[in-house]
């Protein structure tokens, strides 16, 4: 992955971080959407990776093992990426009202690449929920 875009995607995940008001993602709802798109494992193993390394501590061994899950997405499924990221933010209503989070991660995934098209359609108010 080439650098620019492995620096896009930590932009995109360290976005949707604000998305983990606390232990979004080590709650059962965040591994049930792991299950349902079968990354639990990976996930499991990047969780398990970050918290082995002595430089990543509290918030930041998730935030570490977030953004590799999303590299993994990005690089394993990049026609489905825009949904995922979708499925994910509609499970946090708030987030997925919220126009100015919306239009974050929209920029985000049009510096990744995406048209602006695609980003409209999974990350509107309409299209998120």
């Amino acid at each position: 992955m080439p650098g620019d875009t492995k620096e896009r995607i930590r932009q995109l995940s360290d976005h949707m971080m604000e998305m983990d008001n606390g232990n979004f993602l080590l709650s059962e709802q965040f591994s049930r959407f792991c299950r349902e798109y079968d990354i639990d494992e990976i996930w499991d193993g990047l969780l398990a990776s970050a918290g082995d390394r002595p430089d990543l501590y509290g918030k930041e061994g998730l935030r570490h093992a977030f953004s590799r899950l999303l590299e993994h997405l990005y690089q394993k499924k990049r026609a489905d990426f825009p949904r995922i990221l979708s499925g994910l933010v509609a499970l946090v209503p708030k987030k997925a009202s919220d126009l100015l989070y919306l239009s974050t991660i929209r920029k985000d995934l049009s510096a990744l690449g995406y048209s602006r098209d695609d980003a409209e359609v999974y990350f509107s108010a309409k299209g998120s929920q």
